[in-house]
């Protein structure tokens, strides 16, 4: 099934992370969003040795490394999101 993707990205000040949002809409229509923080540099909190192996590698080779996503399926929860994250960007505290 073809799809096409648009993202945006927002890195965080030190460079090391990225805040990632990705939209796909599908051949038959359905759209998808998710949301994803990534990370680029090793961290200590691996399960596996193997893990451990892998992750360095991909950071080496510049590859991100997603540790959280937020899967989106219905379109107006992602509207709410974006309507709820302007709101807060403009409440004065």
């Amino acid at each position: 099934m073809g799809t096409t993707s648009k993202y945006v990205t927002l890195p965080c000040d030190c460079k090391c992370c990225m805040f990632v949002i990705s939209k796909t809409q599908w051949e038959d229509g359905d759209i998808d969003y998710i949301i994803m923080a990534q990370d680029s540099r090793l961290d200590d909190d691996y399960n596996t040795v193997w893990g451990r192996i892998k992750r360095a590698f991909a950071v080496l080779f510049e590859k991100p490394v997603t540790f959280n996503d937020v899967f989106i399926k219905e379109e107006t929860t992602f509207r709410k999101l974006v309507s709820d994250m302007t709101a807060l960007a403009d409440t004065g505290l």
